[in-house]
């Protein structure tokens, strides 16, 4: 094979790699958030507006959190970015069932909704740097069909193992995120920051705050994350209200 074959073949691999992490972190967060709500009522007695409350804040963070990692991906090694996020995916997920603390727990899945919020923004920032403009919208495209399967896929798993055990949901998340930590330490190379190109503007933080267009932007991603990520929440929280929290 020749050298530019070898490239392809590599890229190809990396990508095919980040799209099956994609659906493997979206199935494990699919499968535990609309549960959030029951399992908070059921180990901890909380009230519906206070669970309300602590998984808005979680979600907000999370929105902050991919942000300030959003301006920073071009200036470290993408894939150091994307070990982390999932080793914090692993710990948030398996450290929820061990605590007996309600505080703790919301704060771990707060933990949980940075490190998947940076894993997203970090993966589009991998994808934009490598691929072609032909390759982008197709890929762009087919994580998102894939992000739909994750949440179609994981409800139904959580529900599933929530009727054994409560904390199966979690420990399934946590295993679901043990193989993109393998994929992603197998087949992508390590990049450095990115190189100033000669001449170029002093980078600025300062420059994207002035970006309007940046700025609405962003406030589409946070209004996206209430309608999406919360709503999954509000349905066990509507459910408590009007039922239970028993099967």
């Amino acid at each position: 094979m020749t050298g530019k074959e070898i490239m392809i073949t590599t890229l190809r691999r990396s990508t095919i790699a980040l799209l099956a992490s994609s659906l493997l972190l979206t199935i494990g967060r699919g499968a535990t958030l609309p549960f959030m709500t029951i399992y908070l009522t059921r180990r901890f007695q909380l009230e519906v507006d206070v669970i309300g409350y602590a998984l808005s804040l979680a979600l907000v963070v999370g929105v902050l959190f991919s942000m300030g990692f959003g301006i920073l991906a071009d200036r470290f090694d993408k894939k150091r970015y994307m070990v982390w996020s999932v080793l914090v995916f692993i710990l948030g997920f398996s450290a929820i069932p061990l605590v007996n603390n309600a505080p703790l727990v919301v704060i771990f899945f707060a933990l949980i909704n940075c490190a998947y919020s940076v894993f997203s923004t970090v993966l589009k920032a991998w994808f934009a740097d490598r691929l072609t403009a032909e390759k982008k919208a197709r890929i762009f495209s087919l994580n998102y069909t894939i992000l739909n399967i994750g949440w179609t896929v994981g409800p139904p798993i959580g529900t599933l193992l929530v009727m054994h055990s409560i904390n199966l949901p979690f420990w399934l998340a946590a295993a679901c995120a043990a193989f993109p930590l393998v994929f992603i330490q197998l087949f992508l190379q390590r990049d450095g920051a990115a190189a100033a190109q000669p001449g170029a503007a002093p980078w600025s933080p300062s420059v994207l705050l002035r970006d309007r267009a940046l700025l609405w932007f962003t406030c589409s991603g946070l209004l996206a994350s209430f309608v999406g990520g919360a709503f999954a929440s509000c349905l066990s929280q509507y459910v408590l209200v009007v039922a239970s929290s028993d099967f």
